[in-house]
């Protein structure tokens, strides 16, 4: 609700409940129920416009951070300042007014004391509520910029380690295949150059990350040769999901590393990806050698796409069975 509507609404509440005490009061001594609401409407609305002034004071002397004494003497006295003011309007109208009523001045005076009290009462509830809201506002941006930290800094491991991977490799191919070598000097550095432009960005579609991963198998492609098959089905819902970049490059090197790389004949690659019931799910399979050497937990690239999608709520569950190593996300939509 915005300041504006929750200030008239409080003129009006206030107005509302002076207008009837005070014309109760007036009917106690003896005026026509007409009489008394008619003269007590105007003095009513100037009590309701005078009660919203009390929040300029709740707001100069926050409920935390002042005194409980020195709000106890500011609000006593403004309330006593408001009330007075109150009775001589009254006053004041009944003789423009110039109708026989006698209203008793010292219980309307206590009358414009309580309705005060009570008018500040409410006010710093609603600073209350206000403060609580921010508060609530500010823990949640600090949490969306500690996971934006932590994304940053889950990518920034991903371009060193799978540049150190490539590097490699060109090394290892430059003395007896210095052609391919080159080739795969050069579709590096495509590769990195279109990783610019798209790991700028917090999330990027899986169609983009896909166009990324393949350029990374063809890399791969000039070292393994036909040793290496890929097979990718992206549904078109699932190709405009949106995902962090650069976060099944990691997995698809693992899949070449130690899937095909361990496999005498190679093997294909499979990537899956289709969105149901709310849900992006991609699936990531490659052949593995059940007798080759397994490595203590997780290397860097899976716990890098773990941690990735851990912050943004997402799920990564890896298993083996019948010779192939099937690693499976899901992400919310």
């Amino acid at each position: 609700m915005r300041r504006g509507q929750l200030a008239l609404y409080a003129v009006a509440a206030l107005s509302g409940a002076a207008l009837a005490a005070s014309a109760f009061l007036l009917t106690t001594k003896g005026a026509p129920p007409i009489d008394a609401i008619t003269a007590a409407v105007a003095p009513s609305l100037v009590l309701g416009f005078i009660g919203l002034a009390s929040r300029y004071l709740c707001r100069a002397m926050p409920i935390h951070s002042s005194s409980r004494g020195t709000i106890a003497a500011a609000v006593a006295g403004s309330a006593a300042a408001a009330s007075g003011l109150w009775v001589l309007i009254w006053k004041w109208w009944i003789a423009l007014l110039g109708r026989p009523l006698a209203p008793d001045y010292t219980l309307l005076f206590g009358l414009g004391v309580l309705l005060y009290l009570a008018t500040v009462a409410v006010q710093y509830l609603i600073l209350e509520l206000d403060a609580s809201r921010e508060a609530e506002s500010e823990a949640l941006r600090f949490r969306v910029l500690a996971r934006e930290a932590e994304l940053r800094a889950f990518k920034a491991q991903v371009d060193p380690h799978f540049l150190f991977n490539s590097l490699n490799a060109v090394a290892s191919l430059c003395g007896s295949r210095p052609n391919e070598a080159r080739e795969m000097a050069q579709l590096m550095a495509d590769f990195f150059r279109l990783t610019l432009r798209i790991g700028a960005r917090d999330r990027i579609t899986l169609a983009e990350e896909i166009e990324l991963v393949s350029r990374y198998l063809a890399i791969e492609r000039v070292r393994f040769g036909a040793r290496l098959a890929t097979r990718i089905d992206v549904d078109d819902a699932a190709a405009a999901c949106l995902v962090p970049p650069l976060v099944l490059q990691p997995l698809v090197e693992n899949a070449v590393r130690h899937g095909i790389a361990s496999m005498v004949d190679g093997g294909t690659i499979s990537i899956d990806a289709w969105a149901l019931d709310g849900m992006l799910r991609i699936e990531i399979m490659n052949p593995a050698d059940p007798d080759r050497e397994h490595q203590r937990g997780e290397g860097i690239g899976l716990q890098n796409a773990r941690g990735r999608l851990v912050a943004i709520n997402g799920t990564l569950d890896t298993h083996e069975s019948n010779g192939l190593y099937v690693v499976t996300i899901e992400v919310p939509l």
